[in-house]
């Protein structure tokens, strides 16, 4: 197993021992001593035995610069993202009312938009909740509408051969500057997070 090379010769050294009386301590050969300050690898018995001998716990002694990588946030982020557009999508064509045949069938569609968006969104903003991270989250709800709003616009554009008002190009503009940043804030907390994980789990997986 994996301990920490730099964290035996320290309490060797903070002790005055040689490695010849650190391995006569512990019941261990100078060649066993010598390899776990060379190399960090050791039995159980070795590192329950040095251990024993330091007084330290077992956990002291286990190599933590092998950190896990932090937990891929990106995923959830983008689901978020994606939501939010779906429930703007919805709420963006539920005001251009259909009246007739169709209004059942366009009330329908709407509703199961709203449904998929918030699956889509509810995860990462439960996440966000419990962090404390209200930021990022917030932007995304500020900036996302107003890109849908030009998307809309702009298919609407293409479809009538008009070209979009300066006004929904500023609002467009406006939102997706409020969609980067909100995706820089994101993903800075999800980083942070991740970190934060990384260092509990060597106290918490070492045995």
């Amino acid at each position: 197993m994996q301990i920490s090379a730099s964290t035996i010769r320290r309490l060797r050294t903070e002790r005055g021992w040689s490695q010849d009386q650190l391995a006569s301590a512990a019941g261990l050969s100078l060649r066993t001593v010598q390899r776990v300050e060379s190399q960090g690898i050791a039995s159980m018995a070795t590192t329950v035995s040095l251990a024993a001998t330091y007084g330290v716990p077992l956990t002291s002694l286990h190599d933590t610069s092998c950190k896990p990588e932090p937990a891929n946030q990106s995923g959830p982020a983008w689901s978020f993202l994606l939501g939010l557009a779906i429930l703007s999508l919805a709420c963006l064509s539920q005001s251009g009312h259909v009246a007739g045949p169709w209004a059942q069938a366009f009330y329908a569609i709407n509703l199961l938009l709203v449904a998929i968006g918030l699956l889509l969104a509810t995860p990462f903003a439960m996440q966000c909740v419990r962090r404390r991270r209200f930021a990022g989250p917030v932007l995304a709800v500020l900036g996302v509408p107003l890109v849908t709003l030009l998307a809309g616009g702009l298919v609407f554009g293409m479809l009538s051969g008009r070209l979009p008002s300066p006004a929904l190009l500023g609002m467009g503009a406006a939102g997706a500057a409020l969609v980067a940043m909100a995706v820089r804030e994101m993903g800075r907390d999800g980083r942070l997070a991740g970190d934060r994980s990384s260092r509990s789990m060597p106290l918490g997986g070492a045995v």
